[in-house]
């Protein structure tokens, strides 16, 4: 039977220039590597960031339990510009390989469909290894949700997930997410009324009232933190008054926050909270408010179990490092898995996003041996 090389397969991967939901290709291609093994694969389609729909993977071999599953994505940010190698060349170079998506995270799905294929080929096993592939985390995040309702409708139940997001940190396996932190965005408009400046009592200046809710809320505490993660945190990321006019009081002002919010919270109980505060603020300054909400992702974690305590002594044996479990970074589609146990472990994050972003050869090696013994040890 084939195996796939890391370093080889992630050079193809990168060569597709998927940036945000452009399939070009990929996915087809990696139904044919993956089919050449044995897996059974579905395309998936969710709506993509233009009038093409985004094309999604799910890949499964075996039928009975347990069931593994390993998730990916294969779409890469733009950043395109002023790179030493071109982006998509995936030139190998000084003991690295280059190129955009080598960290995050086409070299992630190159390392464990290479770990997969060896061990199907080297390993009788009773049980499942599943794939998914989405087309859009950097972008929408409809693909994953989208898989996920197939997999209900046809009634197919993982037990446990890796996803191979960029999570380490200095070295491969020094850090294990077990969760996130939820995501929200918010747009608070303040109203007032307005007027010549020269005329005090006349006018009702948003602006002010715009700056005492943002210093209310940052002063706010929303909590300190959990075991897993840091305390929640609200910035503000954009203020606006359209006003063209440096002597006549504006209507209206508007900023844009976002809060980053650990498991203490839910989505609805935290727009109440600072719906709560912002409100309080503009009736004592006599305005009133607007605010929208756009909630990204929930904060989820997954309590330490024998699979996460399981992955934590593989990866000090093939690295060395005691890695540390954190909920760390951004949002990711781990979030849309629901109540399946799961883990992040990956490729470094030094680059990612970046221009020049490259990955060592030698981190895709231990990587994909990594993920070689989880399969070993999970069947």
């Amino acid at each position: 039977m084939k195996t796939y090389n890391e370093i080889k397969l992630a050079q193809e991967l990168i060569r597709f220039p998927s940036v945000k939901t452009e399939d070009k290709g990929i996915m087809k291609f990696l139904s044919r590597r993956l089919s050449t093994i044995g897996f059974k694969c579905t395309i998936i389609k969710s709506k993509g960031t233009g009038p093409k729909p985004a094309l999604n993977l799910y890949a499964r071999f075996g039928k009975s339990k347990p069931h593994i599953n390993f998730l990916g994505h294969t779409d890469v940010v733009a950043n395109l510009n002023n790179w030493k190698i071109s982006p998509f060349k995936a030139v190998v170079k000084n003991g690295y390989l280059n190129g955009r998506g080598s960290q995050d995270m086409k070299g992630g799905v190159a390392c464990f469909i290479s770990a997969i294929s060896k061990f199907i080929k080297n390993k009788k096993f009773k049980g499942s290894i599943s794939i998914i592939i989405t087309a859009d985390e950097e972008t929408t995040g409809y693909g994953c949700p989208a898989v996920m309702k197939y997999l209900r409708r046809k009634g197919e139940k993982i037990d446990f997930s890796i996803v191979g997001e960029p999570s380490s940190n200095k070295s491969v396996g020094d850090e294990i997410r077990i969760g996130r932190r939820g995501s929200m965005n918010g747009i608070v408009t303040v109203y007032g009324r307005s007027g010549h400046s020269a005329f005090a009592g006349t006018y009702i200046n948003p602006c002010t009232a715009l700056a005492k809710i943002i210093a209310k809320l940052k002063s706010t505490s929303l909590d300190n933190g959990t075991k897993f993660m840091p305390p929640s945190n609200l910035e503000f990321t954009k203020m606006n008054v359209d006003n063209l006019s440096e002597n006549v009081v504006p209507q209206s002002a508007s900023a844009k926050f976002n809060v980053r919010f650990n498991s203490k919270h839910k989505s609805a109980s935290l727009k109440k909270k600072l719906s709560k505060i912002i409100n309080a603020v503009a009736k004592k300054e006599k305005c009133k408010t607007k605010i929208e909400y756009r909630v990204s992702g929930e904060a989820f974690y997954t309590k330490p179990n024998k699979e996460i305590y399981m992955v934590k002594k593989i990866v000090k044996k093939v690295t060395g490092n005691s890695a540390k479990l954190n909920c760390r970074g951004g949002t990711s589609d781990s979030r849309f898995l629901g109540s399946i146990p799961r883990l992040e472990l990956g490729l470094r994050n030094t680059t990612i996003h970046m221009v020049d972003e490259r990955s060592p050869i030698s981190d895709l090696k231990k990587l994909t041996k990594i993920y070689y013994k989880i399969l070993e040890n999970y069947f």
